[in-house]
């Protein structure tokens, strides 16, 4: 799997959140991913498509045809590389772009809603399911709802409400998680008067990052998340 497709972004603010997304974290992640753990992690990512939740142990464990204790530990090792998120339990929690957790974002596809670890991954999702998709989120500063429609199976935006809508994309990544570093600063604002007053208002390492049209910021989420279709197509149900 090739990720990200940098052929996706068209602009420099594009290109720079790309790059900072993939210094910070794609790159070491996938860095030497065997043939077992690519196949779990698709197994995970497809029953997040298919379910709207995380997968079971036990039923990535048959889909992979391999023991309960084995599926548990290529797991553990997937976490370790950041490439999902596990529980106290030991049970899956997240799967980038995909959460079971406390989010600001969901996204409605295929009659399912699905949370979102970021604005970058709910803006990936209907690339990666080649799905239209609607966004639900909220501006990082005052809270207003937020909806975004996509088009040309998650490629484009489409109706957006409200229409100022922009995205930040920070550059935080610590303690080796995504989820509760660098995720927590890839936000939606109403507009650029909101962006700004948050930015004034948050500590310096939230501050760093790039402000992105929200059609920049489909491209970047585009770019990471529409390789994996070809990953999961053995895996994913027909939809």
């Amino acid at each position: 799997m090739t990720i990200p497709d940098w052929g996706a972004v068209t602009t420099p603010q594009a290109q720079d959140a790309l790059t900072a997304i993939v210094e910070a974290f794609i790159g070491p992640k996938w860095d030497k991913l065997d043939e077992i753990e690519g196949r779990i992690h698709c197994i995970v990512l497809s029953g997040y498509a298919a379910g709207g939740r995380a997968p079971a142990t036990a039923d990535v464990a048959a889909a992979a045809g391999l023991t309960l204790d084995g599926a548990a530990s290529v797991l553990r090792r997937l976490s370790g590389r950041d490439l999902l998120i596990l529980d106290a339990g030991g049970r899956i929690s997240g799967a980038y772009p995909f959460t079971d957790g406390p989010t600001e974002h969901h996204v409605e596809a295929n009659g399912l809603t699905l949370g979102a670890m970021c604005a970058i991954d709910a803006l990936g999702i209907g690339a990666m399911l080649e799905r239209d998709v609607v966004i639900h989120s909220a501006c990082r500063h005052c809270a207003r709802p937020l909806t975004i429609r996509t088009r040309c199976y998650g490629r484009e935006v489409d109706q957006v409400e409200p229409s100022g809508i922009v995205v930040w994309s920070g550059h935080r990544y610590a303690a080796g998680c995504a989820a509760s570093s660098l995720c927590t600063v890839q936000a939606f604002f109403c507009d650029d008067a909101h962006l700004e007053a948050w930015r004034a208002n948050s500590p310096a390492a939230s501050r760093e990052g790039v402000r992105l049209s929200l059609a920049e910021a489909l491209e970047v989420g585009v770019a990471i998340f529409a390789p994996m279709r070809m990953e999961l197509s053995p895996w994913i149900p027909t939809i």
